[in-house]
Formats: structure tokens, sequence, C-alpha cells
């Protein structure tokens, strides 16, 4: 008898403090949801590969007027074969020509 009456009072003091937070109960159930349709999304959606470019693994050419070493994929190519490192090396070579 005495576990019925305390199951009772805890009854009813859980239905007050939902009465009394209601909204923010609300609230906690629509965020909770949310956070889980976006989990659901996430594993749905299949994500593309994309090739990220690294600069350490370039090639690097040595520039023909100063003699820098420099990335391939920066480097100036006026014919094949010859690289320059900055336009003012490409000028310099091409006006002393």
């Amino acid at each position: 008898m005495k576990w019925l009456i305390l199951l009772g009072l805890l009854m009813i003091l859980l239905a007050i403090v939902a009465t009394r937070f209601r909204r923010q109960i609300k609230m906690a159930i629509y965020v909770w949801r949310m956070f889980s349709k976006m989990r659901q999304v996430g594993k749905s959606v299949e994500k593309p590969i994309e090739k990220i470019e690294n600069p350490k693994d370039a090639a690097l050419v040595r520039c023909a007027k100063c003699g820098t070493w420099i990335p391939q994929n920066k480097a100036l190519n006026l014919r094949s074969g010859i690289y320059y490192c900055s336009k003012i090396c490409l000028e310099t070579t091409a006006s002393v020509n």
C-alpha cells in the first residue's frame, strides 16, 4: 500500500512538471527528431570523391632565367619544356632575345 501511494505521488509530480514545461519538452522532441532525420539523410547521401591537389605532390620545375624551383602547376610555360617562375623572369628573357 505504501508503494502505491509513493507511485501516485510520483505520477502527480511528473504530471505537474510536464504541464509546467510542456513547451520546452515539445521543443526538445522537435530538435531530437530533426537531428535523427539529419543523420538518416547524411547516411543515405553518397558523397562524391573530390580530388584534392596537394602542392607537395606536384612535380618541380626549374625557372629558365633565375633557376628557382617551383611547382609545375604554378609555373609559366612559354614553350614546351621551358618554365618561368614569374612574369618578370619571362619578360626579361623575352627582352634580352
